[in-house]
This record gives C-alpha cells, structure tokens and sequence, in this order.
C-alpha cells in the first residue's frame, strides 16, 4: 500500500540524485584542463536528456521488465512506458510505480555520465551519444536486470544495495574499455583549473550520495538510516587513509584533492553496502577502499593508462571492493543474505562470479562497441581538440 512519508522521501532523493550529474559535470570540467572545461561540462550534462529518452522507451523494460532468456534479460513489458502507472509495484510496494522508474532513470543517467571523464579530450559529441545511448541499453540495463530485476545473479542470491556492481564498477571497467579503445592524450597533460568549483561540487556530490544510498532502501525507515549513516563513515574512513598515505608520499603534504578523492573512494564502496551493514564493517570497507584505490591510481600511472580522471581507479576498484566486501560483511539481520563472517561462505563465491561475470562483460562489450562506432563515425577529435561548447568567456567564468 502507498505510504506518504516513503513518497514524500523518494520524491526528495530523486532530484538531489539527479542534481548530482550536473554536480560530476563541475568536477569532471574542473578537474581538467581549461580548455576542456565547457566540453566536460556538455558531454556530462547531456546525458540526461539522451539516457531519459533511451531508459524511457527501452531501457527500463530492459532492466526491470519480467526475466526472459533465463535471467538475461528483461521483456517488454514496460516498452514505451506501458503500465507505468501511479499505482505501486513489485519493486516499491510503498511508493509508486512511477515514481519508481524516475528514481530508477537518475540513475541510469549519472552511471552513463561517468564514464566521460576517462577520455577526456578524445571524443566527438555525435559518436558520443550514440556510445552512451548504446552502452545504456547493452550494458547497464542488462546488468542491472541481472541483479535488481530478477535476473540471473539475483536469482544465484547476489546482492547489491546501491550499485557497486551495477553502477560503479561497470562505469569503471567500461571506462577503462573505452581508455583502452580510442588510444592516449596525444597533447601536455595539465593538472586540475579551479579547486574552487572541485570542493563545491565534490560538497554536492557528498551531500546526493546520502539520497543515492539512503533512497536506494525506497522507504522512509530504518534500513535508510542505516544507509545514511554508511555514507558518512565510509567516505570520512577513505578520506582520511588516502590523506595519510598521500602524507607519507609526497613529502608530508596533503591537498584537497587528497581529501576529495579519498572521500570518494569511500562513497562508492559504500554503495554496495550500506544499508546491509553494521558501522564498524562500513568504516573498515572505506578504510580498505582509500588504501585500495590510491594504489589503483598508482597502478594506472606506471601503466600509463590514460584514463584522465581515474575512473577506473575510483568507481570500477571502489565498486568491486564493496560487493566483494559484502559477501564478507553482509549482516543477516539487515541484508537478504549473511556473509562470510556470519557463517555463510557461499555468499562470498556468489559475490566473486557476479562481479566477474559483470567485469568481463561490460569491458568487452564496450571495446567492440567503440571499435564499431569509431568505422562508421570518427569517435576521437583531431589532435585532442575539444569541439567548441562554448567561447573563452565562457571557460573563464566557468574557471574563476
């Protein structure tokens, strides 16, 4: 039956959730160089009108709609909107069915917005997309029909409160496929252009992750405080183990994006687990993912991968860890299923194959697609040349 407090509560998670791409837009286009700036800031925020329009007339009932093909798929249940209602669902029995699906589109939209910030510089805003619009209906809405619609990793007992898998880690190893597709910076790499719009924006992101985790239960209740709470001390728990080894290795400095990329670190591990563990497991997991991923931006370094904003590094590594870490962590009196701790090892083994199975085919099916879209229509920009989104007055305001 519909309840007002958990409408009332979604309604409020939705917008910041959606808030938070034009907030990645800012970090991604401060981050980078200044002549990226209005580029970052295009190719970020365009994807909610591309992916709403996809997610609407396919991709929901991809992800969401009855199991066909033996958990490989949804049907078509839900094609073009159809039986979209006001009234509630399976999925949210308290809230509307609706209001379900434009929850569920936020989502989709920042997934596919993240994975930019890896080819910096490198991408056509036409070919672009297309590879975005493609990716969400290849890749996103399968795997996540595989573990929220009732597919076939749900169905082996995998479980994933907020997206590590279907979110972040899929963003990650896609973003690396893409790095890997389209080739290098041919051009200087400069370092971030306003630390300024990076705390702002990095301040949102923060905040919308609250609504991102804690909106993920679909109910004003227990489990979403429970969430809230994983947030914070996770992504505090990664900000200051990535402060302390940044201090260690740079001659006892620390900068703010010390700070903003351990924090993150401890936001995206967070996800998977938040509202199926307790505290002192959520503080470890943001622990493990600062040292984690610092080291996985390291790794990407000496491999000279250049994956610009380190998407990999921060959302495939960070994503991974936190469903792995569940399979240990998982809290029988809070998740569907107990962890290892908890006497059950099957859960880890079920974890394992599901981000295996999800790694695998998300970089793959992103390499070929790149590969495909680049022989009919020129995916990288000549010389690094960003496509004109904007005048130099415009990047000057957008930089201080």
């Amino acid at each position: 039956m519909m309840q007002a407090g958990d409408t009332a509560f979604i309604l409020i998670c939705t917008c910041v959730v959606l808030f938070m791409t034009p907030a990645v837009a800012v970090l991604y286009g401060s981050l980078t160089e200044r002549r990226y700036g209005p580029t970052m800031l295009m190719q970020t925020c365009i994807a909610i009108p591309v992916i709403t329009s996809v997610w609407s007339l396919l991709g929901f009932t991809l992800a969401f709609g009855s199991d066909v093909l033996g958990g490989l798929i949804g049907g078509l249940d839900y094609l073009f909107l159809r039986n979209i209602g006001i009234e509630t669902g399976a999925f949210a029995p308290t809230v509307s069915f609706a209001l379900f699906f434009v929850f569920q589109a936020t989502f989709a939209i920042i997934t596919s917005a993240l994975i930019c910030g890896a080819v910096v510089g490198r991408m056509r805003l036409l070919p672009y997309m297309l590879f975005i619009s493609l990716w969400s209906l290849l890749v996103y809405s399968p795997v996540v029909h595989w573990v929220w619609g009732g597919g076939i990793l749900q169905q082996w007992g995998y479980v994933d409160f907020a997206g590590g898998v279907p979110v972040h880690m899929i963003a990650g190893f896609s973003a690396l496929a893409a790095v890997k597709a389209v080739g290098n910076r041919e051009t200087g790499k400069e370092g971030p252009s306003n630390l300024t719009n990076v705390v702002i924006a990095m301040g949102i992101l923060w905040a919308g992750w609250f609504c991102f985790n804690g909106g993920s239960s679909m109910a004003a209740g227990g489990i979403a405080a429970v969430a809230m709470v994983s947030t914070l001390l996770g992504s505090s728990a990664g900000a200051i183990v990535w402060m302390m080894l940044a201090y260690y290795r740079n001659d006892k400095q620390v900068t703010i994006l010390d700070l903003s990329f351990g924090a993150l670190a401890g936001l995206i591990v967070s996800s998977p687990l938040a509202g199926y563990v307790v505290p002192w497991a959520i503080i470890l997991a943001g622990a493990i993912a600062g040292l984690a991923c610092y080291y996985a931006v390291l790794f990407r370094i000496q491999r000279n991968y250049d994956d610009t904003l380190d998407v990999w590094a921060l959302h495939g590594v960070g994503g991974l860890l936190g469903a792995f870490l569940l399979g240990i962590f998982a809290d029988p009196s809070l998740a569907p299923a107990a962890g290892l701790l908890y006497g059950n090892p099957q859960q880890l083994t079920v974890q394992a194959a599901g981000i295996l199975i999800a790694a695998v085919y998300c970089f793959f099916v992103t390499y070929v697609m790149v590969k495909v879209i680049n022989r009919f229509s020129r995916f990288r920009t000549a010389g690094d040349v960003p496509e004109d989104f904007g005048t130099e007055e415009d990047t000057a305001v957008m930089n201080g």
